[in-house]
């Protein structure tokens, strides 16, 4: 018998937990620190950038002080409301614009820093999935905890497809270009299998279909 939804969700799930864990360890001994050194005089840029967002906050924090306090004073009164929220308004505005100055000399080296930091974990998950997920032979260890098995024309060929390129290839290579995008696009694929998976008989994903495979029940020793 073919297994449910939430069998296939946790299993997944568990998996998830195991490959990203590796992976964030392998970022905080090493990945890290590569990432910086390929941006000169990167302690220092990223310290400074630092400085400039905590005096940003703390600004923030001392015109909402002020606004607060203001609409207290105005006890209900609309019109004092109403030059409260022009004040703090103006003040914010003006507050954003020098913060927009402030940060423009660390946008570049930032923001290459923070991309490479995402291509290092797009493309550390899909590497260590397809190792971990072919090593095991599919018997990975989430869908052993869930009783669960990949059945068909099982060989390295077709784990690597179904496991991978179909299940999350094309949402990490979205992820990395746009992250919003790719959360909508992991959510539509999520609702897809979520469909399929719990309304049809057969009880299969696009990708079992196309690849002739299932994910079926087993028992304990598997």
């Amino acid at each position: 018998m073919n297994a449910g939804f939430l069998k296939r969700a946790m299993s997944s799930l568990i998996d998830l937990i195991i490959v990203f864990s590796l992976i964030a360890m392998t970022f905080f001994l090493f990945g890290r620190s590569i990432i910086r050194n390929q941006i000169p005089d990167f302690d220092e840029i990223f310290t400074a950038y630092n400085e400039v967002v905590d005096a940003y906050n703390s600004d923030l924090e001392i015109i909402t002080t002020e606004y607060t306090a203001a609409l207290e004073i105005a006890d209900g009164d609309e019109t004092l409301e109403a030059a409260a929220q022009e004040v703090y308004s103006t003040k914010k505005a003006m507050l954003d614009a020098q913060n927009i100055v402030d940060i423009e000399p660390f946008n570049n080296p930032l923001t290459g820093y923070f991309l490479n930091s995402i291509y290092y974990f797009a493309i550390g998950f899909l590497i260590l999935m397809a190792i971990y997920t072919l090593a095991t032979g599919s018997k990975t260890f989430g869908r052993k905890v869930m009783q669960v098995k990949l059945s068909g024309p099982v060989n390295p060929i077709s784990i690597f497809f179904h496991d991978i390129v179909f299940k999350y290839f094309f949402t990490v290579l979205v992820f990395s270009v746009s992250i919003y995008a790719g959360v909508v696009l992991f959510l539509l694929s999520l609702a897809i299998d979520l469909i399929l998976v719990s309304f049809t008989k057969s009880k299969n994903t696009l990708r079992d279909i196309f690849l002739k495979m299932s994910i079926e029940k087993t028992g304990y020793g598997y």
